[in-house]
């Protein structure tokens, strides 16, 4: 029964939008006064396995803001249900079937040092493709797993008015030259801040 349940949510993730969105939190404001960990902690719906996956990779001290180095990490946050398809689909019974070493490498692909928000984010130049080498718009991170993500705000239309709606922020994999989907930006705990990917992000080695 349980296995048929999540394949019944993958069907409807398959046809689900993969535009920004918003995760319903029921919390209007972004802030929120505890740690990363503690906020992941707080929603089992959202990040169950995510926190899991941390606990499994020993990182647990790095989003509860305990290392001395990295007072303050920016997580695109992977979520839960994104670490159950992974489980699922290599036929794993629970996080902990995935090695340590395994879990921190996935984990520390999401984390950058410091806390980037979207207002840090550089516009990306319409004239270039988002992963065009003449593109000079956009802010290029390097995560703390050595994988670099393109950062990139887009403003919209808005009633046939040019730009007069709203300023997304996207995500592009520079490694795997591919788009991660983004779902909330600016999700921002005591210690850094979060930005929640969609459902739909496919887990994997490499980001």
């Amino acid at each position: 029964m349980k296995k048929l349940i999540f394949i019944l949510s993958i069907i409807y993730l398959a046809f689900a939008c993969t535009k920004q969105t918003v995760i319903d939190t029921g919390i209007c404001s972004p802030y929120h006064d505890c740690s990363i960990m503690d906020y992941l902690r707080g929603n089992d719906y959202e990040w169950k396995y995510t926190v899991q996956l941390i606990e499994q990779a020993g990182l647990t001290d790095l989003f509860e803001g305990r290392v001395d180095s990295l007072p303050e990490i920016t997580f695109l946050g992977i979520p839960s249900m994104s670490v159950e398809r992974y489980l699922y689909d290599r036929q794993y019974d629970s996080v902990q079937q995935i090695s340590a070493s395994l879990c921190r490498m996935m984990v520390l692909q999401h984390v950058a040092k410091g806390k980037i928000l979207k207002k840090d984010i550089q516009y990306r130049n319409l004239d270039y493709n988002v992963n065009d080498p003449l593109q000079d718009g956009c802010t290029d991170i390097t995560m703390l797993g050595g994988n670099k993500v393109r950062f990139y705000l887009e403003k919209s239309d808005y009633s046939g008015v040019p730009d007069a709606g709203p300023v997304s922020m996207s995500l592009w994999s520079l490694r795997n030259d591919w788009q991660i989907p983004l779902s909330s930006p600016d999700i921002q705990p005591l210690n850094g801040v979060v930005h929640a990917l969609n459902y739909n992000y496919k887990l994997g080695w490499t980001l």
